[in-house]
């Protein structure tokens, strides 16, 4: 699992307020959605995500080259056989107001993110009740649950573990979502809702300062439109860039594409307690007869990987090249119903959301099962409609994607939350129960980062693709456009990117 560091580039900048910033101060980014809030505790949306890593920092976090690495902590400890973290805060870090941070910042940071009212409880839940301990005005201990070995502090990467200044969040109350203080390279300036939000460089940024002066996220709604701002210079970078525009971008000599293995999965799930889906020989038929090679193509132009497990490519401990993706097989597939009591197949509902792909998926699901005698009727939801029905026992199969604990790309984010026999069934949406993969789970968590966490994730890949709670179908790829004379910005295989070490060259 690689991240991988592109470089991109800017022009001239004409901002709305009509001022005009020297070429090189100002990287723009076209992103396709507006964030919704800059506080770190009460949304999982990913463009607000990207806009809250420009202003705050964890205690660890990724470098480029997927090191774990310390950032607000100098060093930590992990003590009581994996389930304590002994943390050395960094002295003389200031926050985006001034204040220095310290243990009080911290404890409150993550007490604040186990609260009640976060939307994050899913990575922040693993910190026992009263398990957040300051020790001076510079060090804490954080305890867990269960040993969490690599997992808990790859989580860290994520903006849950934000560490913020306590006094900036309770002055500015409910509004703190448009006021956000952090300690990273950038601080937040302005925001224009649907419009834009600026921020400017930390001069009082604890490390190497920003190269750039500012850095402008533009919400652009519609792709075709967001390609046009690329080819005229208004933007640097387009994120989520349409497959349709890729060739037309490539053939522009002033830009480039980034295509990048994402962590997307798209799946075909199951209720695997509710009949006929409940006996596997069902699951494995379907699972053989759809044409992932041909989603790819259709939906998503050759740009999507197929996916051969329950993780994508981008996971740690994936073995998507070592397995070999499922081979359509209508007599194989007419065989496995008959042993299953459905010699003449059977009707049956496909659960979708009104988005563009999922529709394309589920058409061309829909032909491939025809081919083993299973009538398949898709039924389209609005999306928090869509979500609201998967959660309920009894549920038809659905297409779905699965994106784990973004952007911590650590195997127990992405199997845990589905698959574990106790989760809820906001996340466990098969309501599958497997004691092994639980015990195999608990032992992930528990090993840090090696050979032997390796091999206990490889034999859990193994169950899933046996019991099949989902089908696994394709892994989108990561398309952005961009000039090419930029450098230093951060990609990773989810939608958050890192802007804080660009620059022009």
């Amino acid at each position: 699992m690689k991240r991988i560091i592109m470089s991109v580039c800017c022009a001239l900048l004409i901002l709305g307020t009509g001022t005009a910033w020297a070429k090189g101060d100002t990287l723009t980014v076209a992103v396709p959605s507006d964030a919704k809030t800059l506080d770190p505790h009460v949304t999982t949306d990913s463009s607000s995500h990207t806009a809250m890593r420009q202003v705050y920092e964890s205690l660890v976090m990724f470098n480029d080259k997927d090191e774990l690495v310390p950032v607000l902590a100098e060093k930590w400890e992990v003590q009581d056989n994996g389930k304590a973290y002994k943390f050395y805060l960094r002295k003389g870090v200031k926050f985006h107001n001034g204040e220095e941070m310290t243990a009080d910042d911290v404890v409150f940071s993550f007490e604040r993110a186990c609260g009640p009212g976060s939307a994050l409880r899913a990575l922040s839940g693993y910190i026992a009740p009263k398990g957040i301990e300051k020790v001076d005005a510079h060090t804490i201990i954080l305890r867990t649950t269960q040993p969490m070995g690599s997992a808990f502090l790859a989580s860290m990467n994520h903006p849950w573990a934000s560490i913020m200044n306590r006094k900036a969040v309770e002055a500015a109350g409910k509004d703190y979502g448009m006021k956000p203080v952090g300690t990273g390279k950038f601080k937040f300036d302005s925001w224009v809702k649907g419009d834009r939000i600026t921020f400017t460089r930390n001069e009082g940024y604890w490390g190497e300062k920003a190269k750039l002066a500012k850095l402008v996220l533009r919400t652009v709604v519609e792709g075709a439109s967001r390609t046009i701002e690329l080819e005229s210079g208004a933007v640097d970078i387009t994120q989520d860039l349409a497959a349709i525009d890729i060739n037309r971008i490539k053939d522009n000599k002033k830009l480039q594409v980034v295509a990048q293995p994402g962590q997307r999965l798209f799946l075909m799930g199951f209720d695997t307690t509710s009949k006929p889906f409940d006996d596997v020989r069902v699951r494995r038929a379907i699972n053989m007869m759809v044409n992932r090679q041909g989603i790819v193509k259709a939906v998503y132009k050759g740009y999507a990987e197929v996916a051969t497990g329950p993780t994508s490519s981008a996971v740690l401990y994936n073995k998507t090249k070592e397995t070999p993706a499922p081979v359509a097989n209508a007599a194989e597939g007419k065989k496995l119903l008959a042993e299953a009591g459905y010699p003449n197949g059977f009707k049956m509902e496909l659960l979708t959301a009104d988005r563009h792909d999922f529709m394309g998926i589920s058409t061309i699901i829909q032909a491939d099962l025809a081919k083993i005698g299973i009538t398949l009727e898709i039924k389209v939801f609005e999306w928090g409609t869509f979500i609201d029905a998967i959660k309920k026992p009894g549920h038809a199969p659905f297409i779905m994607n699965w994106w784990g604990g973004a952007p911590a790309l650590d195997p127990f984010f992405y199997l845990t939350p589905p698959f574990y026999s106790t989760a809820p069934p906001n996340t466990n949406r098969f309501f599958y129960k497997n004691p092994t993969l639980d015990a195999l789970l608990d032992k992930g968590a528990a090993l840090n980062d090696g050979p032997e966490r390796k091999a206990v994730y490889g034999e859990a890949w193994d169950i899933l693709n046996r019991d099949l709670p989902w089908a696994s179908l394709v892994t989108p790829s990561i398309m952005r456009g961009m000039v090419k004379e930029l450098r230093g910005v951060h990609f990773t295989p989810s939608f958050i990117i890192y802007y804080g070490n660009a620059y022009f060259e």
